[in-house]
């Protein structure tokens, strides 16, 4: 999503372009004006959009070719992520999104969240349900569900997702301070190994650049929320040299909102609330240019209420507390490249749960320590000008220790476990045809062990299952090969093939109990899930203001992770686990047009199209040809930005199409929950040298909307925020 910069930033006008533009973006928004005559209102309303993108854009190549303009872009983007080398945007064989961090600045509210930012995006479904008051949000490639496992999220390429659950707390990042996101789409299991199954996520903080800088801001907004976010950063010695530091903090209170529809409201029903913390403090010394040392400590506390209140002082509510610890160091002499990492991180997880059935009260609290460390380490060597090998390694161990604590009663249930994962990667990177043809091998291998694992329950009839799980150790051999020729300075397209897998979670492994009502018990032996994906794609730079991009995709994927029943039955209730299963099949479209109408007005458009079904399942043949759940067949989202002089403008709309949730994962029953379209307005400016005033309006036209079938999202929201950089 990189920006285009244009050496005619006034806009003759001779190109004809901003209609073209304009008219998917009008159309788009009328549809939040209309009244729905029927369900297919929304396909209509996107397959006009799209053919009305298709014709404009092909009439804009035609009159560019007329007038002789050579689409050549001014800026390249350099990316990390797709091949662990810097790499020209242009040149990556895969569709690679880059949001910089002017672009954040422009989208995010005070209280935003990264995954809000990557809302925008093609091929990207978010789930938020609840704004800022989400227990957890979860963003997904390549419609892969709401499984946070099969997408790898890191912080300056350290892994981030939790061996417990998979997931990531997006909650904990502190959107401020980030210098830019790079989104890789497809499996990338060759280079980053377990979760990279839809893709891999990169989110790279802001280095200090400045001998001194200090910036502090504080906001107000609905449902009294307030809070305020604090950063100071150093840089001594020259550029490329020297000593540099930087400490944050953030805090956000908000008394809430009631997320439970009126037809389901108890007389123990109350807001949802958040109180959350965040700090962070890095330091480093550069060398040069090429070799530098860092360390980096985050904090994360929060408290988030889940709408019900009975006797607990704050009802049913969650707290993840976290510290992370990471030491880094980048080298580098001659043409040679190196890097080693090192990170620790420790999520104590606390739940109160409280229920009422007839008199009988009962409340136990979730006591849950989950731990992730590893190392990592890669060399790059260049061995002529055209050809460069990348070699690396690196053990990742995740482990839990929970604990269910009754307070009504003396019972109690713990579980435990451990998984390591080690892994050996090889990369080789070819530049032929005189830098037309780039082409990238990858193949890495991983070898897995689940130990440790333990389960001891005081609770009839769960008592039954104590005991130790039994051990397992699998492989995974992930393969990449892929390729982009550019045809003209313009024009490029790519082509290739990857595996992605990802292991199963700890909680699947080691943990017996109930879930969604059910008894369920752990399945120590699970195999890692699999994806072998075949995409294309081009890129298409009509010009120094437009471009455009479009990809297709078909994956197979097996050992997906299912509940079963077991056949068994525990106190005469029938059990399930978790079992892989036959064959998912997963294809999709995504095309991206961005325009920069001129240095002040810049407007994105994309489209995402994906069908992802259960194609085989021999325990369950019922529900084969079901969708995925969280698999929104259509996605639209566009917007606009305008900087002026006076005041500075951003307006983003996204359509979401009718998806499938569960309302028993055990039991594989789902519902089916309506699309919706929302718009979200940003107001800000800068005044002086150092003073900031912004207003945030999310679901700017007050939409009732739900992400499940038992909350409804917030509503109108507004904040405002006061900044200050000194």
């Amino acid at each position: 999503m990189a920006f285009f910069v244009s050496e005619d930033p006034g806009g003759s006008g001779e190109w004809g372009i901003p209609s073209s533009i304009a008219g998917p973006l009008i159309l788009f928004a009328s549809a939040v004006y209309e009244k729905k005559k029927g369900k297919e209102i929304a396909m209509k309303k996107m397959i006009v959009v799209c053919c009305w993108l298709s014709i404009c854009l092909g009439s804009v190549h035609l009159v560019l070719a007329a007038t002789g303009k050579n689409p050549e872009s001014r800026l390249e983007e350099i990316v990390v992520t797709a091949t662990r080398t810097d790499r020209d945007l242009k040149e990556i064989p895969a569709r690679v999104e880059v949001i910089t961090g002017e672009e954040i600045r422009q989208r995010a509210g005070s209280s935003s969240k990264v995954d809000d930012i990557l809302q925008y995006l093609s091929g990207v479904t978010v789930v938020r349900g609840n704004g800022i008051y989400s227990l957890g949000a979860s963003a997904t490639l390549r419609g892969l569900s709401n499984e946070g496992a099969r997408t790898l999220v890191l912080i300056d390429g350290v892994p981030i997702n939790k061996s417990d659950t998979g997931e990531v707390n997006f909650n904990r990042i502190d959107l401020n301070q980030i210098e830019r996101i790079e989104v890789f789409k497809g499996p990338a299991s060759s280079l980053y190994g377990n979760n990279a199954m839809g893709g891999v996520i990169n989110i790279i903080t802001v280095k200090p650049v400045t001998p001194f800088q200090a910036e502090a801001n504080g906001f107000y907004g609905s449902n009294q929320t307030f809070g305020g976010n604090l950063a100071l950063t150093a840089k001594s010695g020259k550029e490329d040299s020297g000593f540099f530091a930087k400490a944050t903090a953030h805090y956000l209170d908000s008394d809430g909102y009631i997320s439970t529809p009126e037809g389901k409201k108890t007389p123990y029903t109350v807001k949802r609330f958040v109180r959350e913390e965040i700090g962070n403090f890095s330091m480093g010394y550069d060398f040069n240019r090429l070799n530098t040392l860092g360390v980096t400590i985050d904090y994360f506390n929060d408290k988030r209420g889940e709408g019900t209140k009975i006797r607990a002082e704050d009802g049913v509510s969650r707290d993840f507390d976290t510290w992370a610890y990471t030491l880094r160091h980048q080298g580098g002499m001659g043409d040679l490249r190196w890097q080693a990492k090192a990170f620790w991180q420790n999520e104590n997880y606390r739940r109160v749960s409280e229920s009422l059935r007839g008199t009988q009260y009962t409340r136990f609290d979730v006591d849950s320590d989950r731990t992730d460390m590893g190392v990592d380490g890669s060399f790059t060597i260049p061995f002529s000008g055209q050809n460069v090998l990348t070699i690396g390694g690196d053990v990742r161990e995740g482990m839990v220790k929970a604990a269910d604590i009754y307070q009504t009663s003396p019972d109690r249930a713990e579980n435990e476990g451990k998984l390591r994962i080690y892994g050996l990667w090889l990369q080789d990177e070819w530049t032929v045809f005189k830098d037309k043809l780039y082409l990238v091998g990858g193949l890495r291998f991983d070898h897995a062990r689940f130990f440790d694992g333990n389960f001891y329950s005081t609770l009839s009839p769960f008592n039954q299952l104590n005991g130790k799980q039994e051990e397992n150790r699998w492989t995974a051999l992930s393969p990449r090969l892929s390729l982009r020729y550019r045809w003209t300075p313009a024009l490029s397209a790519y082509a290739s093939y990857g595996r992605g897998f990802r292991a199963s979670i700890l909680d699947d492994l080691c943990r017996s109990g109930i879930m969604w009502g059910i008894y369920k018990v752990a399945n120590p032996k699970l195999e890692p899930e699999k994806i072998d994906t075949f995409e294309t794609g081009f890129d298409y730079t009509l010009s120094e203001r437009l471009k455009l991009g479009s990809s297709i995709y078909y994956s197979l994927g097996t050992d997906f992770l299912y509940y079963v029943p077991t056949g068994a039955a525990l106190s005469g209730r029938p059990l399930y686990r978790r079992e892989n299963i036959d064959r998912v099949v997963s294809y999709g479209l995504e095309a991206d047009a961005r325009y920069l109408i001129n240095k002040s007005l810049n407007t994105f458009l994309n489209y995402t199209y994906n069908k992802a079904t259960i194609d085989r399942f021999a325990q369950r043949p019922a529900i084969e040809g079901q969708e995925l759940t969280r698999t929104p067949n259509h996605q639209i989202k566009a917007g606009v930005t305008w900087i002026h002089q006076y005041l500075n403008v951003t307006l983003l709309g996204r359509y979401k199409s009718s998806q499938y949730v569960y309302t028993n994962e055990m039991t594989q029953t789902v519902a089916k929950i309506s699309d919706y379209v929302t718009f979200d307005l940003k107001l800000w400016k800068e005044i002086g040298k150092g003073l900031a005033l912004s207003l945030n309006v999310e679901n700017l036209l007050n939409r009732d909307y739900m992400e499940s079938a038992d909350d409804k999202a917030p509503g109108l929201f507004v904040l405002g925020r006061v900044g200050y950089r000194f």
